[in-house]
């Protein structure tokens, strides 16, 4: 969700608290990485050959642990110690914006019915899917 050209701002009014640099300056460090934005993006990057997400033999998706599981690895082997940052339930603050959010979301799913059902449109995961996969992702790493 976050900001929309965050790092713009920053840089245009903060010149000096934005620095761009290679990955392998951070060797050494902690880095923490937001974990619902990193699953989510596995979720809708890593797919097969023909646009599918990876499953296991149960059918259940596993593109993000992949993704995270090789992410991990190069970050390692980079020198960098990765922490996954699971940030909660969104604050009260942010209420209204997540409403807005739904209310489009429904109305762009009304009207895409309205449309030739024999089109077939690539989709990103839906936020209900990629909390699911969360969800199941932290069971399993408790659970260990």
């Amino acid at each position: 969700m976050g900001i929309r050209q965050l790092a713009k701002l920053i840089v245009d009014h903060a010149p000096r608290a934005y620095k761009e640099q290679d990955i392998r300056a951070l060797f050494g460090r902690v880095i923490a990485i937001d974990a619902s934005m990193c699953i989510y993006q596995f979720l809708v990057a890593v797919r097969t050959a023909d646009a599918a997400n990876l499953t296991n033999e149960s059918g259940e998706i596993t593109s993000h642990l992949s993704g995270v599981f090789y992410r991990t690895i190069k970050l390692l082997e980079l020198g960098i110690k990765p922490i996954y940052v699971f940030d909660g339930k969104a604050p009260d603050l942010k209420a209204n914006e997540l409403a807005k959010r739904r209310s489009r979301r429904v109305s762009k799913q009304m009207s895409s019915q309205k449309g030739d059902p024999g089109e077939r449109k690539m989709s990103r995961p839906q936020p209900r899917l990629a909390r699911r996969a969360i969800s199941s992702s932290m069971r399993s790493t408790l659970d260990g």
